[in-house]
Order: C-alpha cells, then structure tokens, then sequence
C-alpha cells in the first residue's frame, strides 16, 4: 500500500481508495458480511439435518433436503470467490480456501445424488473423495502448524466454514452408507 494524503491504493488491479478512517468500516462491513454467510451455511446444514429426518423418519417430502443441499453446494462455490476476494494477501490460503469450498460442493452434490439414487452418484463419489480427503488433509495441517494466536480470524474462517461443514459431509456420507444407498 502506498499512503498519499491519507489515501490508501490497493497494490493489485481494482482500485480500492479509502481513507484511512474509512478502512476501519470497511473491514467492519467485510467481517460482517463474512459472519453473516457463516450462519447461512449453518442455517442450511440444520434445514438439510431437518430435511433428511422428515425424508426418512416421518416419510414426507424430500424437497426441502433436494433444496438445502443445492443451496449448500451453491454457498460453497460462492465462498470459493469470497476466498479469493477477501484473502488477498495471502495467496496459499485464499487458493486452500478455494479448493476447500470446490471439494464441499461437489461432495454436497455427489451425497444429493447418493441420497436420491441418481444417476452417476457412484462416477460422482469417485471424482469427490479422494479431492475431499486431500483436501481435509491440508486444512488439518495447516491449522495444526499455524500457532494459536496468530492469524486468528483466518482460523476461525477454516475452522467454521471449512472443517464443520467438512465434518457434517462426511456424517452424511457414512448416513448414505448406512442406509445402503452406496
């Protein structure tokens, strides 16, 4: 950043010029509107944990859990840009944050198509696993090498809204192996 008269210029291609009393909104709003698609993936794993007990347990309609999973695969590739947007200087993890929300979203596709035995759910299954078990495996250890107060909101990003979501994948793969649609 380059400071000239109390106006900031961003060092890449979009023009971001703030004042220096104006950052500290904007990264107010920024954390904000983080927090805010944190609880809508959180609000859809629930309406999907809703969905899949009204499917199997109370034999109803399965379209409200058709529509979270599609809304949870549709969130994930949105935070596949939000990573690249919002994680700017550093480039490994807006690119592990990118990789992640791409894993998560196949994965949620490919248990959509497990759960309603469509077509392809196995050649799905294939192509997911073995990106999402790379995947898990560099979200664990870089968060395992990173010390416990540095970078904090950037841990609390992969904790909340990479590791949790991963965790409820794959309690709904093994849920799909359970109940024998694998």
């Amino acid at each position: 950043m380059i400071l000239n008269d109390k106006i900031m210029y961003s060092k890449f291609l979009t023009p971001a010029i703030f004042h220096a009393e104006e950052s500290s909104t904007i990264k107010a709003y920024i954390h904000h509107f983080i927090a805010g698609y944190t609880k809508c993936i959180y609000l859809a794993l629930g309406l999907s944990g809703v969905g899949l007990y009204l499917r199997y347990y109370q034999l109803l309609t399965d379209k409200l859990f058709v529509f979270t999973l599609v809304s949870l695969a549709l969130l994930f590739l949105g935070q596949m840009l939000l990573s690249f947007s919002f994680m700017l200087k550093n480039l490994w993890v807006a690119l592990l944050g990118s990789f992640s929300s791409l894993a998560l979203a196949t994965g949620f596709t490919s248990i959509l198509f497990l759960f309603q035995g469509w077509w392809g759910a196995s050649i799905l299954v294939t192509l997911t696993a073995p990106l999402a078990i790379v995947t898990f495996l560099l979200l664990v250890a870089y968060i395992s090498t990173q010390a416990i107060g540095h970078r904090r909101r950037q841990r609390q990003f992969i904790l909340c809204n990479l590791l949790i979501p991963f965790g409820f994948m794959l309690l709904l793969g093994a849920m799909a192996f359970l109940k024998g649609n694998i």
